[in-house]
């Protein structure tokens, strides 16, 4: 078949409404732009390829690997795959399972990551994070709760209530209210404002001026 051909065969199978999903092994031949349907999950499944999703999304899932990803708002994004590059307007909840995914939105309410050596940029707000795996690294300008279970970096602006229970994270933050380790050998750096602080952890490094216990 000419590539000709199977572009126009390609742009049908993937606007087709009812489809729902993305074929296998695109191989990174071309942009594919794919229509979200209202109550409908979007499936994304080609390797290597570069997605632009459009209209109303509910659950986008990345089941691809080494894919770029252009999305509008979403419900729900979901990260399976491995090495992929999302930019997202923002999304409500975003689970990062796979490994170096990197995915970047202006705010979102819940975010759970377990997938090893995977970013997340939230440009405004993050409400709710959890950090499950190991060497993922979270930057926000405001975190509301933050809980750290792996081994993890975060860096934000402000984060108001902060759980650390893993060992060997890294946390920076310019202002934090409250601050609770349980977990061992972490570091916890804030460099403005006052901070409460509970560590009841071992050998963790702690830099928070001033300090209020």
């Amino acid at each position: 078949m000419s590539f000709s051909r199977f572009a126009r065969v390609l742009a049908v199978v993937v606007a087709a409404p009812a489809l729902g999903a993305a074929p296998a092994h695109a191989a990174g031949l071309l942009t594919i732009p794919v229509q979200c349907e209202v109550g409908s999950e979007t499936v994304l499944t080609w390797d290597d390829a570069t997605y632009d999703l459009r209209g109303t999304c509910g659950v986008v899932r990345v089941a691809a690997d080494d894919a770029t990803v252009t999305m509008p708002a979403a419900t729900k994004l979901v990260v399976e795959g491995a090495g992929n590059t999302v930019t997202a307007k923002p999304v409500y909840d975003v689970v990062v399972s796979g490994a170096g995914n990197a995915v970047s939105t202006p705010s979102l309410t819940s975010l759970v990551v377990s997938g090893t050596g995977s970013t997340v940029t939230v440009a405004g707000l993050a409400e709710r994070v959890e950090l499950l795996g190991s060497g993922a690294t979270v930057t926000a300008d405001t975190v509301n709760v933050l809980r750290m279970r792996g081994t993890d970096a975060v860096r934000a602006r402000k984060a108001y209530t902060t759980r650390i229970t893993g060992s060997d994270n890294s946390l920076a933050l310019t202002r934090a209210d409250r601050v609770v380790l349980t977990g061992d050998r972490n570091t916890v750096t804030v460099a403005r404002g006052r901070t409460t602080l509970r560590d009841r952890g071992t050998a963790n490094v702690l830099d928070l001026r001033p300090r209020r216990r």
